[in-house]
């Protein structure tokens, strides 16, 4: 009886993505003008039904204003609910919805700061298909047979890490802080996926002076998340969302600033196979019925994070003061509007952006201006995937004057692509004999071979085994083209 052998192949893939529009109020009891909003928003799933996935979520703004000449920033906090819709959205799917502020304004309106932000939503889970394919067929059924690489999903697991840090300041308070994450590498072991990276924590701080700047705190990630299943052979992706942050300075002989986060860990760990699958049959003398199945194939390769720099020059426009001193840099995004492989290399282009806010001794005030950076560039990632997730973090901006009029810009972006390729393919998944096939006595076929052929494929041409046709022809396969090979075949 023939045999029979199982592929089920898992990829994380983007199901479908959505936007929402979150609103919030925060009354102000004196006269200000907005210098710049930032937002950043955490989600989690709650349903999840076919063709739909709701979630919740909250958005955190810290607006910075000018108040009575001096830089106060206003922390405005929004709860909401929405839902991403799509046909390929299925029951019982475990979705990881990753998020990003891709537009954030405020105004003052009627005595009160209005914020908007435009959160974009990606919904990402993992799509299987599974395919029954033939092994071993009757004897007499020449099969040809393909080496498939495949990934299957063996863990999933979420959990939680908590970072703590310090480092000494010369502050008198803190204003806001906003902290983001970066996965550096997630790598399986017995049992579990070891997860590295950074946690990046952007704290704005007043000084006795009454002086605002911004400080940076770098803080290693390292989580080992248990994932049954799991062996040092598979492969892992990982997500890390920072759901919430705080920063403090501790009064001693010397100013400490010490910061926390909470950071929301998302994995999926694949166990690649290989098996060989039968693709094609023939028989010499019977008509075959073959079930033929068609599957998508997914293999992933190990996540990379690779960092780059982006930068350029920002003049202010002719009505603006002229700067003297940059305090801080707010509202920083990093968008991407195309990501290919091509030529082993991973390209992509984007747009990177902030709100600089400096002092103008001319004015004796405080000004704002954005900046905003397109790029296209090669990553520099070596792959053979056919097609890359990449998420672009900003981890840093350094701001210097030229000249009063002229700022120089330097991003710094941590880059996350996760790597696939898919491909479809045909398996044989049944084959029976059919009506004998009739041939007069005597017969003689010849088969004038083309260019690369294989043995096996001369081999159904001429209607034969592969033996025979070794027996009958001299000339050894591959085959370089334009070979007469026969076939003596009788009744």
């Amino acid at each position: 009886m023939p045999e029979n052998n199982n592929i089920k192949s898992d990829a994380v893939k983007l199901v479908a993505r959505g936007q929402a529009v979150v609103e919030a109020r925060h009354p102000l009891e004196k006269e200000a003008e907005i210098l710049s909003a930032t937002a950043t928003v955490t989600v989690r799933p709650t349903e999840v039904f076919a063709g739909e996935a709701r979630y919740a979520g909250k958005v955190g703004f810290d607006c910075y204003i000018s108040c009575e000449d001096k830089v106060e920033c206003v922390t405005v906090l929004a709860e909401f609910t929405d839902k991403i819709s799509a046909p390929e959205i299925a029951a019982g799917m475990r979705p990881v919805i990753s998020p990003e502020v891709v537009n954030c304004e405020a105004k003052i309106e009627n005595g009160a700061i209005k914020a908007i932000a435009v959160v974009d939503t990606s919904l990402y889970a993992v799509v299987g298909c599974e395919a029954e394919c033939l092994t071993e067929p009757e004897e007499g059924i020449y099969v040809e047979r393909k080496a498939i690489e495949y990934c299957t999903e063996v863990a999933s697991p979420t959990d939680t890490a908590y970072v703590n840090d310090g480092i000494s300041v010369k502050a008198a308070e803190v204003l806001c802080q906003t902290a983001r994450a970066v996965v550096n590498s997630a790598e399986c072991a017995d049992g579990e996926v070891k997860i590295s990276g950074t946690v990046y924590t952007f704290v704005t701080i007043r000084s006795e002076d009454g002086a605002v700047s911004s400080v940076r705190v770098v803080t290693p990630l390292v989580k080992s998340v248990a994932a049954v299943g799991v062996t040092p052979d598979d492969k892992a992706f990982a997500r890390c969302f920072v759901t919430d942050c705080a920063a403090t300075l501790i009064a001693d002989e010397e100013s400490k600033l010490e910061v926390s986060a909470t950071v929301e860990i998302a994995v999926n760990a694949f166990a690649c196979k290989t098996t060989e699958a039968v693709v094609d049959v023939f028989c010499a003398d019977s008509e075959l019925e073959t079930d033929v199945a068609q599957a998508e194939i997914c293999t992933v390769e190990p996540l990379v994070t690779v960092a780059d720099t982006v930068d350029g020059q920002i003049k202010l426009e002719s009505d603006m003061p002229a700067a003297d001193g940059v305090l801080c840099v707010a509202n920083t995004f990093c968008t991407l509007t195309d990501v290919n492989t091509e030529n082993r290399r991973v390209n992509v282009e984007g747009l990177v952006g902030g709100d600089i806010i400096y002092y103008s001794a001319e004015k004796n005030a405080v000004y704002s201006v954005a900046f905003r950076l397109p790029f296209s560039m090669p990553l520099s990632i070596n792959t053979d995937a056919a097609s890359a997730d990449v998420s672009a973090t900003v981890t840093d901006v350094a701001i210097k004057i030229r000249r009063e009029s002229v700022f120089d810009v330097k991003a710094e972006i941590a880059f996350t692509a996760a790597l696939s390729t898919c491909e479809s393919v045909s398996f044989v998944r049944a084959v029976k004999r059919g009506e004998a096939i009739a041939r007069p006595d005597a017969t003689v076929i010849v088969h004038i071979a083309r260019p690369g052929e294989t043995l096996w494929q001369a081999a159904k041409a001429l209607g034969c085994s592969p033996e025979r046709v070794t027996e009958q022809n001299e000339t050894p396969a591959p085959y370089k083209g334009g070979e007469r090979l026969v076939n003596f075949c009788g009744k």
